[in-house]
């Protein structure tokens, strides 16, 4: 039989919900320190984010996502504005935290950041269209500056049932400081639940596969791949 040359594109699965993840991710100066990987951990940070994206590529349900990013230290800025997935050239984006950043930790700004975001995503869904939901993924590795601020707007996000949030503490091996054990009850206590979606991570690759569980656990579908 002559082959014709023609190159058949696979069908594309149609949307059956609409999920945002919002990335909010800690920028600030200890996030310079060495990782496992021996490259910072906001390097780390952003080669398990591009990871977890090109795995998001060959998965069956990529269209039913979109996604932001929020870096933060003693201020926030939104880096990526929700983005369908595949409208998002994730090899070309900067989802290195350290990036224009580098000062203290406002975890409160970013999340304050993030509910906004969220919100508008929610308000803005067709009335008979898809289920639409929001998981804010969070990454920091040090104490905020100002703890109770950020679990009363925690707090505060958490009453929309269509929002979860899913914190990771970026620790590092052997540190059990009490600034340690503050930071990882803080985040534990800004989780929507502090066993399944809070982790302890200590390198990019540990990040990705948690924020790979959160966004399969929040959406409902199993494993993305």
């Amino acid at each position: 039989m002559e082959e014709t040359g023609l190159i058949i594109d696979k069908p594309e699965v149609p949307r059956t919900f609409h999920q945002l993840g919002i990335l909010v991710l800690d920028g600030s100066g200890s996030m310079s320190a060495t990782g496992r990987q021996q490259l910072t951990k906001a390097q780390e940070v952003e080669m398990g984010i591009k990871e977890m994206f090109s795995r998001f590529d060959a998965s069956r349900v990529k269209n039913n996502f979109s996604f932001s990013c929020i870096k933060f230290d003693t201020s926030s800025t939104v880096t990526l504005q929700p983005t369908a997935f595949q409208d998002l050239d994730y090899f070309s984006e900067d989802f290195n935290p350290l990036n224009g950043k580098g000062k203290g930790t406002h975890i409160f700004d970013a999340l304050n950041e993030a509910k906004k975001i969220a919100e508008d995503f929610l308000a803005n869904a067709p009335a008979d269209g898809v289920k639409h939901s929001v998981v804010i993924l969070l990454m920091s590795d040090g104490l905020c500056f100002q703890p109770e601020t950020t679990i009363a707007v925690a707090d505060n996000i958490k009453q929309n049932n269509q929002i979860v949030i899913a914190s990771a503490y970026f620790a590092e091996i052997g540190n059990s400081d009490s600034e340690a054990n503050d930071t990882k009850n803080l985040l534990q206590a800004v989780a929507t639940n502090p066993v399944s979606y809070y982790a302890t991570v200590y390198d990019g690759e540990t990040l990705r596969k948690f924020f790979e569980r959160s966004i399969s656990q929040s959406s409902g579908i199993g494993k993305i791949n």
